[in-house]
């Protein structure tokens, strides 16, 4: 069921994803103490490490445990269930030297160890953490070779404690750095005391390879992932009414396009048969220093205008004009001149041939008030 509503989840933030204009990467919540469980070939590893073992029997013969210093090698291999919990199976070993005047001999020491990652159990799991703090406990079986005439192993059960500190490398290698430690049983080394355990320690530096799939998959957070798409979809509906009442907007302004070509249409009849120029006052009003159209209200006016001299086969007269009130005399002849330039050029592109169209600019006037008014293009109608 768990999986279920996961996958319902990060399904509903691919759709709305997909329903916004304009796409971006979806960051999707997770659990931080929480990850998905892996297949049962995943989070495996190998690891060698190397360094030194130090013998301390239950009788010393007064010796410092120094004196009984040797080289060390381990390997293992396991697997991690969870971030937190794993196991492996281990050799340790090489030789030891339980007396100071005794030769080395051969040691091995087979284990299996339950592993607990406590940065992962208390932090959260992550799989950038360069330092991974991972204690573990186990059992196993331990022999030597401690007389120099038998060529058997001589055994005892182990108990075998440490931690394993790892160091990320890469997702699939990190640098080891182990310290451990065995019990063994009372004479071990062939000297029995009267009471305690004989003991081993170990420090070890090596490696570890993690194959197949090395990380994990943080849960998604159900709660979270839920809010993102109340929230998106409370913006997708924002947006559906925006929308809505745009497009109501452009109906209104259809029908006023249409009632103004209606008139545009029965103006022309009534001016067919005019001796002269007969001005229409269709206004284009600009922003001050402008000369760009940018009201769709005047664009929609203008369509309307051209369908009708397209119609009526007649000539537009397009003149432009500047505000007086500011700006040199020059400088306004050209802006009124572009103004009308614009005005021709989109009633071009809706149609009305170049040799239908007399444009001319004014410049500067101080006709109107208040001085907003001066800032536009007249467009009458001639026969």
């Amino acid at each position: 069921m768990k999986k279920f509503m996961i996958s319902l989840a990060l399904a509903s933030i691919a759709m709305v994803s997909y329903a916004q204009e304009t796409v971006s990467e979806v960051v999707v919540p997770t659990e931080k103490h929480s990850v998905m469980t892996n297949g049962w070939w995943d989070n495996w590893f190998l690891g060698v490490n190397g360094g030194v073992q130090v013998y301390n029997g239950v009788r010393t013969l007064g010796e410092s445990p120094f004196d009984h210093l040797t080289p060390a090698i381990s390997a293992f291999v396991g697997k991690w269930h969870t971030p937190g919990f794993g196991w492996r199976v281990a050799y340790n070993g090489f030789q030891i030297k339980p007396y100071e005047d005794m030769d080395e001999a051969a040691f091995m020491n087979f284990h299996f160890d339950a592993m607990f990652n406590v940065s992962n159990l208390v932090c959260g799991y992550n799989s950038d953490r360069i330092w991974n703090f991972i204690p573990y406990v186990g059992v196993g079986w331990a022999g030597a070779k401690v007389d120099e005439n038998d060529n058997e192993f001589h055994g005892s059960i182990s108990a075998n404690y440490g931690i394993l500190n790892t160091f990320r490398l890469s997702d699939n290698w990190a640098l080891n750095l182990e310290v451990s430690g065995t019990f063994l049983r009372n004479g071990f080394s062939g000297l029995p005391g009267s009471a305690g355990h004989d003991m081993m320690w170990a420090a070890e530096l090596g490696v570890t390879y993690k194959f197949n799939n090395a990380t994990w998959e943080n849960t998604p957070d159900i709660d979270a992932i839920m809010a993102m798409n109340a929230a998106a979809l409370a913006e997708l509906n924002s947006q559906l009414q925006a929308k809505e009442a745009e497009n109501a907007q452009l109906k209104s302004q259809l029908t006023a396009a249409k009632n103004a070509l209606a008139q545009a249409q029965t103006r022309i009849k009534q001016i067919e048969s005019a001796p002269k120029y007969m001005d229409v006052a269709q206004s284009v009003f600009f922003a001050f220093n402008s000369s760009k159209i940018d009201s769709k209200k005047e664009i929609i006016n203008l369509q309307s205008l051209a369908e009708a001299a397209k119609n009526a086969g007649v000539k537009l007269s397009v003149i432009g004009y500047a505000d007086s009130a500011t700006g040199s005399a020059a400088y306004n002849q050209k802006l009124s001149e572009a103004r009308a330039n614009a005005v021709a050029e989109k009633l071009v592109e809706m149609g009305v041939p170049q040799n239908m169209l007399v444009v001319e600019g004014k410049g500067g006037v101080d006709a109107e008030k208040p001085a907003r008014l001066n800032r536009r293009v007249i467009i009458s109608i001639v026969k």
